[in-house]
């Protein structure tokens, strides 16, 4: 729930309707593969257990063609079988990353104003500065409701 590997996005360039350059850079920190690893043998230890054994639950051991190179089972298959077959489940945060002015990684101040920018701000996931260890719902609708708050004090339009 913590990877220590951190992609990037860039603008292309000034366009706005260009896409962006989008870097995940998954495991580029040997230690994010190692935790997968740590997480195959939890699941092949659960196999063992009463339930699983009932079920006749196995893992498929069809080794992956792209990992054929390396002994199946071995850390170092499990390793590139996550290189594989991981992908991202779309609850990305952090590309817009909250703090004040003088943090050169941050864009937003704690009103989600985009530094620099007068009369833009950015109400979602990626004003969290690091991805959190759980669903993104409920943090982004908490996000949107303060926002909204500050929205209608600087208009002046917030009764207290």
């Amino acid at each position: 729930m913590r990877p220590k590997s951190k992609g990037r996005v860039w603008l292309r360039d000034a366009n706005p309707f260009h896409h962006p350059l989008i870097d995940p850079n998954y495991f580029a920190d040997e230690t994010d593969l190692d935790v997968i690893v740590a997480g195959v043998r939890l699941f092949q230890r659960m196999l063992s257990t009463g339930p699983m054994k009932s079920l006749d639950a196995k893992v498929l051991d069809t080794p992956l063609p792209g990992c054929r190179q390396h002994v199946f089972d071995t850390d170092a298959y499990w390793k590139c079988a996550a290189r594989q077959i991981s992908f991202t489940i779309y609850h990305l945060s952090g590309t817009c990353k909250m703090g004040p002015a003088s943090d050169p990684t941050a864009v937003v101040d704690p009103r989600l104003r985009v530094h620099g920018v007068r009369g833009l701000r950015v109400v979602d996931a990626s004003i969290m500065p690091e991805v959190p260890a759980a669903h993104t719902n409920a943090p982004t609708i908490m996000i949107a409701e303060k926002a909204s708050d500050m929205i209608k004090e600087d208009w002046g339009e917030l009764q207290t």
